[in-house]
C-alpha cells in the first residue's frame, strides 16, 4: 500500500501559453477557473527571459487573475537581473493584497545573449550588470534582496488613518534599507505597505550547480524530476546555510499523451527521493488542461498528496513560519 504523504501539488505555465488565440482574456479566465482548487499553486513563467521569445508580463497577468480566482496561489516571474526590484517588489506586493494572501515571485534570470541585447538597446544607462554568469547571478541576488529588504520597509501597523493629527501613516515606522551592490543602489522605502505575508513566498528553478547560492535564498526550488533530482534534494537538505527551501519536483506532461500512470509513478519516485511537492509543467495548457484536471490531478490526489487547508495563505501552504520585519525587530 501507498503510504500518504502531506504533498504540495502545483502548475507550471509560461505567459504566452494562449499563443495565437486573439481573446487572451477570455483563455486565461477560463483556465484559471479550471485550475482554481485543483492545485495549492501555479506559477507564470516570464518568457522575456528566453531567447528568441516573449509573451505577457507575468507579474501583470497575475495581478489580472487574482481577482478572478479563489484559492489558488499565483507565483508570478520575473528576470530580475533585468527589470528594477523596486517595482518588482511593490508589484509582487500588490499582488498580495489583491489576492489576499496567495502571491510568490519566481526569481528568473536573463541568459547571456538575452542580457547583451538587453544591454545594447538599454545603451548608456547605468546599472546593467556585465554578461559574464557570475555577474548576472550576483545581480539576480542583490535584486531578491532588494525585493526583500522593501517588503520589510514597512512595519505591519505603519498604516494608522489618524484623523486627529491628520496622518496617514506612522513615519517612525517606515524604514530606509539603504542598499548598495556593485551595479545599482536603492534607498527606500516602499511606496507600497507591507503585505499581508509580510513576505511573499519567493521561488526559483534549478538548472546547475552554480544556483546554489540563489537557492539558498529562495523559500521553495522547483528541481526537474528524474535521475540527479536525489542528488540535488539532498543538497538542498543538508546543505546548512540558514532555512532550507522546500524542494518541489517539475514533471513534464506531454502534451498528447494519456500518461497518467507513468506520472503518477515518477511522482512516487520523487517523493520517495525527497520532494515536497510536484510541479506539473504544462506546454500547451489548452489541449492538456482537461485531461490534467479530470484524470492525473485526481490519480495523483488518491495516490500520495493530501489537499492543503482552502483559504490559507501561500506561505502556510509552503509550511513556511510567520515572516518576521527586519527592520521592525532591530528598532
Amino acid at each position: 500500500m501507498t503510504q500518504k504523504s502531506t504533498i504540495l501539488l502545483g502548475f507550471g505555465l509560461h505567459t504566452n501559453a494562449h499563443g495565437d488565440d486573439p481573446d487572451w482574456r477570455g483563455f486565461w479566465n477560463n483556465l484559471v477557473g479550471r485550475l482554481d482548487g485543483a492545485a495549492e499553486f501555479l506559477t507564470l513563467e516570464d518568457r522575456f527571459a528566453d531567447p528568441g521569445r516573449d509573451g505577457l508580463d507575468a507579474i501583470l497577468l497575475a495581478n489580472w487573475l487574482a481577482p478572478r480566482s479563489r484559492d489558488i496561489g499565483i507565483i508570478a516571474g520575473a528576470p530580475l537581473n533585468f527589470v528594477e526590484p523596486f517595482h518588482v517588489s511593490t508589484a509582487i506586493a500588490t499582488l498580495d493584497y489583491v489576492s489576499a494572501g496567495r502571491a510568490g515571485l519566481l526569481i528568473q534570470r536573463l541568459d547571456q545573449q538575452r542580457s547583451r541585447d538587453a544591454g545594447r538597446a538599454i545603451g548608456a544607462l547605468k546599472g546593467f550588470p556585465a554578461v559574464d554568469p557570475p555577474s548576472l547571478d550576483s545581480d539576480t541576488l542583490a535584486a531578491t534582496e532588494v525585493v526583500r529588504r522593501l517588503w520589510d520597509s514597512w512595519e505591519d501597523d505603519a498604516v494608522i488613518r489618524d484623523v486627529t493629527s491628520q496622518r496617514y501613516v506612522d513615519g517612525e515606522k517606515l524604514h530606509y534599507i539603504h542598499f548598495q551592490s556593485a551595479d545599482f543602489r536603492v534607498l527606500g522605502p516602499s511606496i507600497t505597505p507591507r503585505p499581508p505575508q509580510g513576505q511573499p513566498l519567493v521561488a526559483f528553478g534549478w538548472t546547475t550547480e552554480a544556483d546554489l547560492a540563489l537557492a539558498r535564498v529562495a523559500d521553495a526550488v522547483f528541481v526537474p524530476a528524474g535521475t540527479g533530482f536525489a542528488g540535488v534534494a539532498a543538497k538542498l537538505r543538508g546543505d546548512g546555510q540558514g532555512t532550507r527551501p522546500k524542494v518541489i519536483a517539475d514533471l513534464q506532461v506531454r502534451p498528447d499523451a494519456a500518461d497518467v500512470a507513468e506520472l503518477v509513478a515518477a511522482a512516487q519516485t520523487s517523493v520517495a527521493q525527497g520532494a515536497e511537492g510536484i510541479r506539473l509543467i504544462l506546454p500547451a495548457p489548452y489541449r492538456q488542461i482537461a485531461s490534467v484536471v479530470d484524470a492525473l490531478v485526481p490519480a495523483l490526489r488518491a495516490d500520495l498528496l493530501v489537499a492543503q487547508p482552502v483559504g490559507a495563505d501561500l506561505r502556510t501552504r509552503f509550511g513556511l513560519p510567520v515572516a518576521r520585519n527586519r527592520y521592525a525587530a532591530a528598532a
